[in-house]
């Protein structure tokens, strides 16, 4: 599926990323985190119980977790990043839908529900980061847990710029992104340049830090159980560039 030629918030959806990127994702981003230390917390964390992958995507956390002998279910809202599973060795066996996770999820309940990188920080229409919370909530065990990856913005970041993102041979990837006017969205688009013209993939993110990020879960019930800077306990301070927080469902104090 060719994606749009321009995208704003209008014409940006849930899928619009992943039928885009799908067919390099794998190749372009093979490393873009740390895969074996997410495995292992998220398997600790778990403790046998069934997790929930949000942006399952291409599988590349979901199957070394199946591997690992976790139950893992998976939500993604792309047809195409589904396919590119499922295509793969024991990606039939993790249990998908194919739904925008700020609408739907599966019943559970989950130890754990994740979502790593920034995908969490997919979630730029209005109300889209509210709606998941509160669906996390009602899925998750009693003592379950919802763990975010994400980056930290800076205070100094730019309105817009262009970053070079590969040069290869036959191809240069350009990233071009600017931040929505009076919205903390930035949009943005991989632009691919060959000899056979050029191609436009989309992206946008919101650019939640910790705090305010903090501030919408408990809004939705959840409060911080613990934040570390990286997915193997790396300490968390001013100079972090990502964190990785856990949330549990608040205590309701009980009524008298």
């Amino acid at each position: 599926m060719s994606p749009p030629e321009a995208h704003g918030p209008e014409t940006y959806g849930p899928a619009t990323y992943g039928e885009a990127i799908a067919d390099v994702y794998d190749d372009w981003y093979p490393d873009v985190s740390d895969v074996e230390g997410t495995v292992a917390t998220i398997a600790r964390l778990a403790a046998g119980r069934p997790v929930l992958e949000l942006g399952v995507g291409t599988g590349r956390l979901a199957l070394p977790l199946a591997e690992a002998g976790v139950e893992v279910h998976g939500i993604d809202a792309s047809p195409a990043m589904v396919a590119r599973l499922r295509a793969k060795a024991g990606g039939r066996d993790v249990r998908v839908d194919v739904a925008d996770f700020a609408e739907s999820m599966p019943d559970g309940p989950f130890g754990v529900v994740f979502a790593a990188f920034n995908t969490f920080l997919n979630l730029t229409a209005p109300g889209a980061v509210e709606r998941c919370l509160r669906l996390t909530r009602a899925r998750l065990a009693p003592d379950g847990l919802l763990v975010v990856e994400a980056f930290v913005p800076t205070d100094d970041a730019v309105a817009s710029g262009v970053d070079v993102r590969r040069i290869d041979p036959g191809e240069v990837v350009l990233s071009v992104f600017r931040r929505e006017p009076a919205t903390d969205v930035v949009t943005g688009s991989l632009v691919s340049i060959t000899e056979g013209g050029i191609r436009l993939r989309p992206w946008a993110i919101r650019a939640l830090g910790p705090d305010e990020l903090d501030a919408l879960a408990r809004e939705a019930g959840f409060e911080v159980e613990g934040r570390d800077g990286g997915w193997r306990g790396e300490p968390f301070d001013d100079a972090s560039d990502r964190h990785v927080v856990r949330y549990r469902v608040a205590a309701v104090p009980s009524r008298q």
